[in-house]
């Protein structure tokens, strides 16, 4: 086990240690203790491994655009039977060789970049098919069947990049077929996907596919509400339930324990997501009457979306139930889960006020930007607490950014813009020196 650090903190650790050891800062013992712990003597082998794995993956690939070049290259003169045996044969080829050196050979990338490659075979040899036997039809239908071959084979080779493959083709299927045909059944996809891709992800331990595959519910859930045809206010909603519960996801993750890899992703990508929908909405032009947000359509509205959005918001809202012991005795942990689930709130209600044409523009608007400001105060906070120079930037930018502009979508003279753009240039600049400084003091400490 590496205790889940990253491997910069690994490199830097392993290049520091025998210093320590030279110094006496730690004994011979300890420093073979933390390289057992933490797996130092692998960083290398991890390293290489991870190149090979990108070379083994781009080979896989000219590999196969290659010989379906020359697939078509000679399409007109080769038969109808020997292009289904072609495309078969290297549609398994692939596949099998790719199973083989994997899992009978020891060479592991090697076989995951062939399968991986064989699965966009796979879609390739959808179209190839179809154009053979002249069948036609929608085009999403070409990205379900990919979906389903892909996700079979990800399992079958706990593939995580062929999982992501499968993943994004679900995404494409569901956004053609849900507007094609607005069912209620539509409703369910969302929460089938996340069924089956989190498990997957959660076995193969694989933050990307984790983290995709709740963008991935995101993006199906915004698709649903986006059908409302009354107000794309929907849309806000719906991001805002699933960046709480992406957050609440990865809280759950970092405070107990279990795979914790997933936390800070997870956390980072819902404080992500509810920064940017607050940014985007704290302009005064998205609230006011009659703009194309509040457009109505001749189709009366279904509220079918409610079901995946709710049981997303009941998850979020149980995992903080879950890590309230935790985070209760923690008090400054605690006021960062109230900011964010605040800030939610604050962002829900306008959203449902402004559908129902309610409560007065301005105070939206005013509304919104302090929840802005509480997310931006929320990253700053843990860029303080957990030493994390990213978050602490990315929440000072962000509450810059909403005072420049708010300086620029509002009419106010030259010298009044010239005075906040100096002044918020100068606040970074101290921000920064004070932060920087605030590390120093604290590694000094260490």
């Amino acid at each position: 086990m590496t205790q889940h650090k990253s491997s910069s903190f690994r490199a830097t650790l392993k290049q520091e240690l025998p210093d320590w050891v030279r110094e006496s800062i730690v004994t011979e013992e300890a420093a073979q203790q933390l390289t057992a712990r933490y797996e130092l003597d692998k960083l290398s082998k991890e390293s290489s491994g991870l190149l090979a794995a990108v070379i083994f993956t781009l080979g896989g690939l000219l590999l196969g655009g290659g010989l379906l070049s020359f697939v078509a290259a000679n399409w007109e003169e080769i038969p109808t039977v020997a292009k289904v045996i072609l495309l078969l044969i290297t549609l398994l080829a692939f596949h099998g060789v790719g199973y083989w050196l994997w899992h009978y050979k020891g060479w592991s990338r090697l076989g995951h970049a062939l399968v991986f490659t064989g699965s966009l075979v796979f879609g390739a040899n959808i179209g190839l098919m179809a154009q053979i036997f002249h069948v036609s039809g929608e085009w999403y239908g070409a990205f379900g069947a990919w979906a389903l071959g892909s996700l079979v084979m990800a399992y079958a080779a706990r593939s995580w990049i062929t999982g992501v493959l499968a993943l994004v083709n679900v995404v494409i299927w569901f956004l053609g077929i849900s507007h094609a045909h607005q069912r209620t059944g539509m409703m369910v996809i969302p929460l089938l996907a996340a069924a089956i891709f989190l498990p997957l992800a959660w076995q193969l331990r694989s933050r990307v596919l984790y983290a995709a595959t709740f963008v991935g519910f995101t993006i199906m859930l915004c698709s649903i509400a986006e059908q409302q045809h009354n107000s794309f206010k929907y849309i806000l909603i719906s991001l805002v339930i699933c960046g709480f519960t992406t957050w609440a996801a990865g809280e759950f993750h970092r405070f107990k324990n279990i795979r914790p890899e997933f936390g800070n992703l997870l956390a980072g990508l819902g404080i992500l997501t509810l920064g940017t929908i607050s940014y985007v909405w704290s302009f005064h032009e998205w609230w006011q009457e009659g703009n194309w947000l509040n457009r109505a359509e001749a189709k009366p509205p279904t509220f079918y979306w409610l079901v995946p959005a709710g049981i997303a918001a009941i998850a979020g809202l149980t995992l903080i139930v879950m890590i309230m012991q935790e985070i209760n005795a923690l008090p400054t942990r605690r006021l960062l889960a109230i900011g964010i689930t605040v800030a939610s709130g604050i962002l829900v209600i306008c959203a449902m006020l402004g559908i129902a044409h309610r409560g007065d523009q301005m105070l939206l608007t005013l509304v919104v930007n302090l929840a802005a400001l509480i997310i931006a105060a929320v990253a700053i906070a843990i860029g303080v607490m957990d030493e994390r120079r990213a978050a602490f930037w990315a929440g000072t930018v962000f509450v810059v950014l909403l005072i420049i502009s708010r300086f620029l979508e509002y009419e106010t003279s030259l010298l009044l813009k010239s005075a906040a753009f100096t002044l918020c240039g100068l606040a970074m600049i101290m921000a920064g020196i004070t932060y920087e400084k605030y590390l120093t003091r604290k590694e000094a400490h260490v």
